[in-house]
């Protein structure tokens, strides 16, 4: 479905990926680990056309991305939730939904809010409320609620989990598998890598702009160089919770 080639990336003269090039079949859920500053991020951004690459290709269904601007991407069927959130705080939670769906034409069908209510009932209770007044973890809800308004054939998640306490993550990583397993591709980026190992079929390891491992998720799981740079730090962050 997804085919990243030879990906560069760059800030100004700073390249942030060198040349990357990942494949992600349709159904799958394959995740993308790496520390800060790693290109996690500029990888997905750059699939969702928010940062142009300098080169190489992104195709999606053997059709061109990385020459489309951020709204075409989404009405091809590629969605993001990205790191931090970044709901429209001054607008309530049903308006943040509805303009997940802008790309559409004509009214946002009820089936599209009541798909998400069925997710994260939560939201449904809470619909009026401004979103800036949520909570975080109501906010990640809302965040990828918004990413599903727009029946996306592919869903890229940037860090669901930051910034989340451990029983909220795990509420959070339940409902992406539940996503998954509805027939929605997913990529996940994130910084748990073992809570998103033990979801995700695949991984690719993302070090300094490249990427330095790719295996099923299992092997990845027990691989020491995965171990030591990745899984113990997890597991630390686990046990202290949320920043």
């Amino acid at each position: 479905m997804l085919e990243v080639k030879d990906l560069k990336v760059s800030y100004g003269g700073v390249e942030a990926l060198h040349g990357i090039s990942l494949k992600v079949e349709e159904g799958e859920l394959v995740t993308i680990l790496g520390a800060n500053g790693a290109g996690k991020t500029t990888a997905l951004m750059a699939v969702s056309g928010l940062v142009r690459p300098k080169s190489g290709e992104i195709l999606f269904n053997g059709e061109r991305l990385d020459t489309l601007k951020s709204h075409e991407v989404v009405a091809r069927g590629v969605t993001q939730a990205p790191e931090g959130r970044r709901v429209f705080g001054p607008m309530t939670v049903e308006e943040n939904l509805r303009l997940g769906a802008f790309t559409r034409k004509g009214p946002v069908p009820p089936r599209l809010m009541q798909r998400v209510f069925g997710l994260f009932p939560r939201l449904e209770e809470r619909r009026g409320q401004m979103a800036g007044t949520l909570s975080g973890g109501e906010q990640q809800m809302l965040a990828i609620g918004r990413a599903l308004m727009a029946e996306p054939k592919l869903l890229l998640l940037d860090e669901p989990s930051l910034g989340l306490a451990p029983l909220l993550v795990k509420s959070i990583f339940e409902t992406v598998k539940n996503i998954n397993s509805s027939g929605v591709t997913v990529v996940l980026v994130e910084q748990n890598a073992r809570a998103a190992l033990k979801l995700a079929g695949r991984g690719y390891v993302l070090d300094v702009g490249r990427i330095v491992l790719e295996d099923l998720s299992v092997n990845l799981l027990n691989n020491p160089l995965v171990k030591d740079a990745y899984l113990g730090s997890a597991e630390a962050r686990a046990k202290s919770g949320p920043a």
